[in-house]
């Protein structure tokens, strides 16, 4: 009789227990977190416009550990709050600084703003990270953020890219190629503005940098391109300090105005 007593209690627990693991199995994974993750976004279409960036187009997405996001949006730095789930998020309250670029680049920013504010789920795998809308009207890609080791400031052929005056941010002219070498150990710099080849007396210490006179030929170009180079010429004159950001280099002057040069 104790035998027979024991089978049903043997049986419920094998049923317990199956039940159990079947439990297990069909509870949906875990969503890997995005908290302190930095990423580099590859493409993104809102309402049907856009895809893959071009070549040289850079926008990031970077979360912090305490609720925030933020990166670069092509021409502003920006900043909002995150709320996720279990796959699902939300990016709210999105500001950003407020340079002025070229046309083009504040149309890609506007849209790539309005499209991450609309997002609200993602997918992480490993290599790529993908934000979504539930009416399929956006999608973002993105890829990690590797960051480049710094490139040493002398010994590089930097290659202008931005110039910075005030809040405005402009892109080099069209067809021209300002370039900068530094000679730190002959205390010279030298290069090009677009139009004028140039060479004069620097000297750069931990984050400070002093420009002497410079020497140009004297070439006449067109008046933006010659605009140009007088920008050049004028913050280098009053060049401050400086700072290199991976393949990166911004030098300052005193009143705030900059160059950014990428490495070559």
């Amino acid at each position: 009789m104790r035998l027979r007593a024991l089978l049903p209690m043997l049986a419920l627990a094998l049923a317990l227990g199956a039940c159990a693991e079947e439990e297990v199995l069909v509870n949906p994974p875990t969503a890997a977190s995005l908290e302190g993750s930095r990423w580099v976004v590859t493409g993104f279409t809102l309402d049907g416009t856009g895809g893959p960036l071009p070549a040289g187009i850079r926008l990031t997405l970077d979360f912090d550990d305490a609720g925030g996001a933020g990166g670069t949006a092509g021409c502003n730095s920006y900043f909002g709050t995150v709320t996720s789930t279990a796959g699902g998020i939300t990016v709210a309250g999105i500001g950003s600084t407020e340079m002025a670029c070229e046309p083009e680049v504040m149309e890609r920013e506007m849209r790539f703003l309005t499209a991450l504010g609309r997002v609200t789920a993602f997918a992480r795998e490993a290599g790529h990270l993908s934000l979504t809308a539930g009416d399929g009207a956006v999608s973002i890609d993105l890829a990690p953020f590797v960051p480049e080791a710094d490139r040493p400031l002398a010994g590089t052929t930097w290659q202008l890219t931005t110039l910075i005056d005030g809040e405005a941010a402009s892109s080099i002219i069209a067809g021209t190629t300002p370039t900068l070498e530094v000679d730190d150990l002959a205390g010279r710099i030298s290069g090009n503005t677009g139009c004028n080849n140039f060479f004069g007396p620097a000297t750069f210490a931990e984050q400070t940098v002093s420009v002497g006179d410079l020497m140009s030929t004297k070439m006449a170009c067109e008046p933006a391109v010659m605009a140009q180079e007088t920008l050049v010429f004028e913050v280098l004159g009053a060049a401050a300090t400086w700072e290199i950001d991976g393949t990166t280099l911004r030098i300052t002057a005193a009143d705030g105005r900059s160059l950014e040069f990428s490495a070559g």
